[in-house]
């Protein structure tokens, strides 16, 4: 299962963050991870399968965790339980074909109200003193698409305050939401004792954390 472990050579540097990212008390999209080592073949799918029934997963993203941190992770979905091993062999060859190493995340589809990226520092300045958060309407578009370019939102990392906002004309966000973004790339960089990268979602007004990664400073 998704935080059972660490270890980016058992289940990808993505695999783990995410479980770094359970442990510091955030909410994750429930799913499962098919380490490394593993070829899903006959008696993995069904057990595969058998833990989606487990989760009621109905609809699901698949990506890839390799062991080392990658912007170009293969991702499929949303697939339904139907296609569920297909895609996963997919990925799987394709990651076989490059002569690379990747587990399988498979984690429950969300549908929410917005999502982003929040970057505990500035990734254009590179100043610590600034947190940057991207904002998109969620609508029907896919967690991982790129179908629009992003609101920003700048704050303050010491005090939250919002410094600047690209859409001045509307606030994307509410308060509360922003300072829950806010609150959740500071602590996750004072947990992890580095700069990082959350992909975040707001469904039914709870922030889920959908990806951690750290970033270059």
């Amino acid at each position: 299962m998704l935080g059972d472990s660490d270890n980016p050579e058992v289940v990808g540097q993505l695999g783990a963050y995410l479980t770094k990212t359970m442990r510091a008390g955030f909410t994750i999209a429930r799913g499962l991870v098919v380490p490394i080592s593993k070829y899903v073949g006959y008696g993995m799918s069904n057990e595969i399968l058998r833990k989606c029934d487990e989760l009621k997963l109905n609809k699901v993203i698949i990506y890839a965790s390799h062991p080392y941190f990658s912007d170009n992770y293969e991702t499929v979905g949303p697939v339904s339980r139907h296609n569920l091993i297909s895609a996963i062999n997919y990925i799987q060859d394709n990651a076989k074909r490059r002569g690379e190493q990747s587990a399988i995340i498979i984690q429950e589809y969300l549908d929410g109200e917005f999502r982003g990226k929040v970057h505990s520092l500035n990734p254009y300045t590179g100043e610590r003193s600034e947190i940057l958060a991207e904002v998109k309407l969620w609508a029907n578009n896919s967690v991982l698409g790129n179908d629009e370019d992003p609101d920003m939102i700048l704050i303050n990392k010491k005090d939250g305050t919002v410094s600047l906002e690209s859409n001045e004309d509307e606030l994307v966000l509410e308060t509360g939401q922003v300072q829950k973004i806010y609150r959740a790339a500071k602590k996750m960089e004072e947990y992890l004792r580095e700069p990082i990268t959350l992909d975040w979602g707001f469904v039914n007004g709870v922030l889920y954390i959908l990806r951690t990664r750290p970033i270059a400073s």
